[in-house]
This record gives structure tokens, sequence and C-alpha cells, in this order.
């Protein structure tokens, strides 16, 4: 194992995660929130946190390591899996079980599933009323997995401007906001292996200076809660 950003590693040093690691076998992976979890045949969890811009490519030699490689998992059979984190902020650790993590822990039910309801969003929005709603998508203990973008998505596809108060939102605009929410995050993972966000999300189109695909009317920024918002100043209300 080759660590090139011990900081990374959040759960002990790197040294005590390789060691831990050497001769292990991954079981299964799977997804919570933004997180990727990784069963190993020892019953611990390597969990990796992507961050803006982390990755993880499967290559055969070393000569083939991608840019920004900070951890490199040598495999059997010759095969070596980097994780790339560009910014340096993604997050690494290996625990006992998931619980281990106090985010994991709190993390907020999944919009693809059952318990993230109509009922459930609206029950948020009554326990916070002053709460803006972008800021509100996106805490990872009330909803989980809802990024900076796609909660701008979010919005604009629901017709909501994101410096709403969650008690000014009437039971269409929530109806909306609950199916835009299982819809946008669908696509989401249909299309993580794009180097970009789709063409026709806003954010994309801001950044290519088109303008709202709807109506055309420059796209709007605005900070909040310390995040860029992107609006349609004439299609969210």
């Amino acid at each position: 194992m080759l660590v090139t950003a011990p900081n990374l590693i959040k759960s002990e040093t790197a040294r005590v995660f390789a060691r831990k690691l050497r001769g292990r076998r991954f079981v299964e992976a799977f997804r919570r929130g933004k997180y990727l979890l990784v069963t190993l045949d020892d019953g611990r969890v390597l969990v990796l946190h992507f961050g803006m811009g982390g990755d993880l490519h499967l290559y055969q030699t070393w000569r083939e390591r991608p840019e920004y490689t900070r951890i490199e998992f040598i495999l059997i059979g010759g095969w070596r899996l980097a994780f790339t984190c560009p910014r340096k902020i993604c997050r690494v650790m290996l625990v006992d079980k998931v619980d281990d993590v106090v985010a994991l822990r709190e993390m907020g039910p999944e919009p693809a599933g059952k318990h993230f309801s109509l009922a459930y969003i609206t029950r948020l929005c009554e326990e916070s009323p002053a709460r803006l709603i972008k800021p509100l998508l996106m805490d990872q203990r009330k909803i989980a997995g809802v990024g900076n973008i796609y909660a701008d998505e979010i919005l604009f596809a629901s017709r909501v401007r994101p410096d709403r108060r969650a008690s000014t939102l009437g039971e269409e605009e929530l109806r909306r906001i609950h199916r835009e929410t299982r819809r946008v995050l669908r696509r989401a993972i249909e299309t993580a292996e794009e180097d970009e966000f789709p063409a026709d999300f806003l954010v994309s189109r801001d950044w290519r200076g088109a303008g709202c695909k709807l109506c055309g009317s420059p796209i709007e920024r605005k900070k909040l809660s310390g995040r860029t918002a992107h609006f349609c100043p004439a299609c969210q209300v």
C-alpha cells in the first residue's frame, strides 16, 4: 500500500491503517449518503468520503497511477486501486462498525428509500420553520446525500427559490421538492461516471453563460450558509 497523504486517514496513523488492511479481502461495497462503505473479510469497514473531486481508479501497473493518488491499494493478480483526491479534503477511515462514524450514525434517510416520504419532508419543514430550504435539503442529518449543486437542481425543477423559509412552503411546493429530490439524485447516480454535470443542469448552463433553459433569464448566484446557490429569479418563486 502507498499512502502519500496520511492526513486523509482519520481513524488511525497511516502505518496502522496499512497494517490492518494487509492481507484483507474486500467483500461488499455499498453507498450511504456521500460515503462509500467497503466491508472486509474480518468484519471491519473501510469508509471513503470523496469530498469534492475524489475518485477511485483501477489499473495494473504503477506507470498507470493517476495524478493526485493519495492512497494506492495493491490487490492480488497485479491490480492496483487508487483513491485520488485533488484538493486533499477527502476522508478515509477503517472502523469496526458503521455506527462508529458519527456522521453515518446520525445521517438522515436515503431519498430513494421508503422513509423519505412526503410526510417526512413536510415534518422537517414544520420542525425547522425558520431554516432556508436549500441548507435544510443539504443537512445530512435530515436527508442523506444531497450536495450543493444537486440541491440547486432540485429547487430549480421544483420552481422554488433556495432562500425561501421552510415555513413559507405550501403543500404543492413540498410535493414537487419531494418528487424532484428523488428524480435528480436518481439521475445523479446514473451519470456518476461523467466528468461534468449534465449540460442541462442549472449550474452547467451558468458556467457556459447559457442562462435559464426555460426562460433564458440570467442565472443568479447568492451565498446561503456559506455555499453558493444558483437559481433563476424568474422561474423560481
